[in-house]
């Protein structure tokens, strides 16, 4: 069973989205702050996660970049998520190391088979061993 962690200080968009990936079939972890997001992706190793752009004291964009920073989490996908408009987020974001950007609303649809084809391509790349 795949795993999300989703981290959005907005509790209706944390259980909103926990209960559509908990009916697709994912085991969900939820984060209401950056820090307590960073520190629940090193602990729960989910297979993907889904931050919020602007959330107080810790920025998603500083949680992407911190987990893309660390040699153990650097693999797993993020997709970032804002309700403002997207323009100058999107390269925030990507130079942070986010493997996408979605505008609040969006299709679950669509969403379901994004997260469907990043967890497929992260199961694709070679492990690299340990040093």
């Amino acid at each position: 069973m795949p795993s999300v962690l989703i981290v959005d200080d907005n509790t209706s968009v944390l259980q909103s989205l926990e209960l559509f990936f908990q009916y697709e079939g994912y085991t969900v972890h939820l984060a209401a702050d950056g820090a307590t997001g960073l520190r629940l992706a090193a602990e729960k190793g989910p297979d993907i996660v889904m931050l919020d752009v602007e959330m107080p004291q810790m920025s998603g964009v500083a949680v992407c970049k911190a987990i893309k920073e660390n040699p153990a989490l650097s693999r797993l996908p993020v997709v970032m998520m804002t309700g403002r408009p997207l323009r100058g987020l999107v390269e925030q974001s990507r130079a942070a190391g986010a493997d996408e950007v979605l505008g609040k609303p969006f299709e679950l649809a669509s969403l379901r088979k994004l997260f469907s084809d990043l967890i497929a391509s992260r199961s694709a790349l070679p492990v690299v061993p340990k040093i």
